[in-house]
């Protein structure tokens, strides 16, 4: 920020170039070409090397270059953009020379946004110097200088972290071992602590008071008293010292933050770090000293490997866990209390261990089921007897493994051989694709994006030659202009209205009228939300909280929570979103006025699980069969359907039938066929007809059409992968009486030559839309 800002008053940087580094193309009325067939090139990178011709003159000929070789620098950052895997071709422009290296940074970010992360640590190195870059080394020693008694110190608490232990290390350096009292605050904690402060303002003690959040009734007492102490300094004991800890919370005084010194404290990241974290906690005697003698020393190491794996495989998001899960070291500690507690003779009793370890240790953390399935599967490749022998492989790469017996008799011989780990780890030991990689690292960019886009002043996200006011009141005509009034119910085909022979509506046609109703809801909301605020940016009504959001979402290019709180879930951008909703308002219309389509966009429906109710029924209806005893079974096709050029077939000719777009799909006789679903750490061979790995860059390849069909019994003889379906890629949801997240649709039955263990641990998963 402060390297932007001045660079921007030096005129260097100039508002369109800062904004598109921050929200990307605002392009809500904006139209691109057809984009080329290459699975790694998205359509958020399209659009974005659009949008950089479009409106930058120095990024003329870029939308041609987008799939040629790319390099350039910054500073001591070198990278290349090859969108197009398989091209060897290099760009016959030098955009290397071409852009200077801010405009490098907007390059990035439309093509390589993973790396942004590491060009914007380069740019700000190279403008202001290495200082601001570097992160402090900070200890407690240094801390303290800055501390008296009047000056507290606050420790801002993350979740896998406490600083306690490292602070009474530290007191007891300091000799203030027997003279410093601690507290965890908490209900009906509050005149102990005052007690404490008391105390050791008059004798000179150090004052811990822990988990300051957990007593927001007792804040503004602490407030009080630490005013006090301020007011009277002569009264206080020179040597008091006063230390605080507590999670972020509004309810904490703003005075005691602006008054003290203020530290956060992290766990260490890695692998490595969290290993060497674990085997300095253990002590000789528990790791050296016991009858199983080799082999209790492998089942540590495997057991503190296997606790790793699982906390740093959060850091891959939904790849990881579909719900970020806060395992500690006391999840740790209890498992090896456990192991010493069963292996009391030369008997290794796994199946209890397995039992107790995955399904109560762990698995109270776990909320979700398919996470539960992912931790068991992870447990079981270090708790067995193979794990025991010499040369047994934690993954595929050759790194990661428990040292030879013969070679690692101490404690000390361990602790050397976890020194000689890689500080940075591979995929591969959390058996996720490399791809998870630049998932992890687009989810850092992104969430750098979203602080600086938070702080932001309310400015004009385009030009400087209009207003904030001018840029929102011109993109709320735009999506006025783009969106209808409502849908008809009126103007429904008859024939999906005709009762059976018992009076009922077709299942089928009573989801639509659901559906048409919630759009219906959606549109009369976006369209009321609008018209008032372009009232609000006239002057002729108040501009209210509400309003006010929807104002501040159109800058940033966001869905406004308003509408966000009755729609789909949806985790696209303000301009992808308003094409995604003309598309299901689209597929929803044209099902209405001419009948059922050849294959549903499963992707277009507010509540996929209502439609797959209705075909459930449709089928138990029409063969008798009770529903009870019916099962889902899918058939992966061939043809691959696209919603964008059916779309763009109905708007070209006006027609609502376009077999074209649907190839040579046709209306089956029982089930149906959907599209528009998309593959999560896999793809699908369509020559084999089975799930792959992923290409290298390729992170959501879209899957062909699929004839969903419903069975008493599933009958297969090879391997089928149980790939649970969600409706955005951020899987996490409200956990409902089943297990499942609120976001889960349903388990669908894929090919494979990889048996289920494979893809669990890759997280592997179909997505009826992806983030943009």
């Amino acid at each position: 920020m402060l390297c932007a800002r001045i660079y921007k008053e030096a005129g260097i940087i100039n508002e369109l170039q800062w904004n598109f580094l921050l929200r990307g193309p605002v392009s809500v009325g904006m139209t691109v070409p057809k984009k080329p067939d290459i699975a790694t090139l998205s359509d958020a990178m399209w659009l974005s090397v659009n949008f950089l011709a479009a409106k930058f003159d120095s990024f003329e000929g870029i939308v041609l270059d987008s799939v040629l070789k790319i390099c350039i620098r910054i500073e001591d950052f070198d990278q290349v953009i090859n969108i197009h895997v398989t091209n060897h071709k290099s760009s016959q422009i030098d955009w290397n020379v071409q852009l200077d290296d801010f405009e490098k940074l907007m390059l990035l970010k439309a093509l390589k946004e993973e790396k942004l992360v590491s060009a914007i640590t380069s740019y700000v190195k190279g403008k202001l110097g290495q200082a601001f870059v570097e992160r402090p080394q900070i200890t407690l020693q240094k801390l303290y200088q800055d501390t008296s008694n009047l000056i507290p110190l606050m420790f801002i608490l993350s979740s896998e972290s406490d600083p306690f232990e490292a602070f009474q290390h530290f007191a007891s350096e300091m000799g203030y071992k027997d003279k410093m009292q601690s507290i965890s605050l908490g209900q009906e904690q509050g005149l102990l602590a005052e007690k404490m402060i008391s105390l050791g303002t008059v004798k000179g003690e150090w004052v811990f008071l822990q988990n300051c959040h957990l007593a927001t009734s007792w804040m503004h007492s602490m407030e009080k008293i630490i005013q006090k102490l301020s007011e009277s300094p002569e009264k206080v004991h020179p040597d008091f010292r006063l230390y605080l800890s507590a999670m972020p919370s509004k309810a904490f005084p703003i005075s005691i933050l602006q008054n003290s010194i203020k530290v956060t404290n992290e766990s260490p990241k890695g692998l490595r770090a969290n290993l060497k974290q674990a085997f300095l906690q253990l002590t000789t005697d528990i790791f050296e000293d016991h009858p199983l003698g080799p082999q209790w020393r492998k089942m540590v190491f495997g057991m503190c490997f296997f606790h790793a794996v699982i906390q740093e495989r959060k850091k891959f998001g939904p790849l990881g866990w579909n719900i970020p899960y806060e395992f500690n070291d006391s999840d740790r500690e209890c498992t090896l209390n456990t192991m010493k507690m069963f292996c009391v003779d030369d008997k290794i009793p796994w199946d209890a261990l397995e039992y107790i370890i995955g399904e109560i240790t762990y698995s109270g953390r776990v909320t979700d089921y398919l996470d539960l399935r992912c931790l068991k599967t992870i447990l079981r490749g270090f708790f067995m007897s193979s794990a025991l022998e010499d040369g047994y492989l934690y993954s595929e790469s050759v790194v990661y493994y428990c040292p030879e017996s013969r070679n690692c008799l101490t404690l000390e011989k361990y602790r050397s051989f976890i020194d000689s780990l890689p500080i940075i780890e591979e995929p591969q030991i959390f058996g996720i694709h490399e791809n998870a990689d630049i998932a992890f690292q687009v989810k850092e960019t992104q969430a750098m994006m979203m602080t600086l886009l938070d702080i932001q002043p309310r400015e004009s996200p385009g030009s400087t030659e209009k207003s904030s006011d001018d840029i929102v009141y011109e993109i709320t005509e735009t999506i006025l202009g783009k969106l209808i009034k409502t849908i008809n119910a009126d103007e429904c085909l008859p024939s999906l209205l005709q009762p059976d022979r018992n009076g009922r509506l077709p299942s089928l046609s009573t989801v639509l009228l659901q559906e048409v109703n919630r759009y219906n809801t959606l549109l009369i909301k976006v369209r009321a939300s609008l018209d008032n605020l372009q009232k609000a940016i006239k002057g002729l009504v108040v501009m209210s909280d509400a309003l006010e959001e929807v104002f501040k979402s159109c800058l940033k290019n966001q869905v406004p929570k308003m509408w966000g709180g009755i729609a789909y879930p949806s985790l696209k951008s303000l301009g992808s979103w308003i094409r995604d909703l003309q598309l299901r308002l689209d597929f929803i219309k044209v099902w209405l006025m001419a009948g059922p389509p050849p294959s549903y966009w499963l992707s277009g429906f507010f509540s996929p699980q209502g439609f797959l109710t209705g075909v459930l029924q449709t089928y138990a209806r029409k063969h008798s069969h009770p529903v009870d005893e019916l099962k889902f079974d899918f058939l992966v096709l061939k043809a691959v359907v696209n919603q964008d050029d059916i779309y763009a077939a109905h708007m070209a000719n006006g027609q609502f039938e376009v077999p074209e777009a649907y190839g040579d799909i046709v209306e089956p006789k029982d089930g149906v066929i959907v599209h528009g679903l998309f593959l999560d750490g896999g793809r699908w061979d369509n020559e084999n007809m089975v799930l792959v790995d992923s290409y290298p860059g390729e992170m959501n390849p879209p899957l062909p059409a699929m004839h969903i069909l419903l069975k008493s019994e599933i009958e297969y003889s090879g391997i089928r992968y149980e790939a649970p379906l969600y409706k955005t890629s951020i899987r996490a949801g409200a956990v409902s009486t089943t297990g499942h997240s609120t976001n889960f649709i349903v388990s669908v039955l894929l090919p494979s030559n990889q048996q289920q263990r494979y893809w669990i641990l890759k997280g592997t998963a179909l997505l009826t839309q992806i983030t943009d």
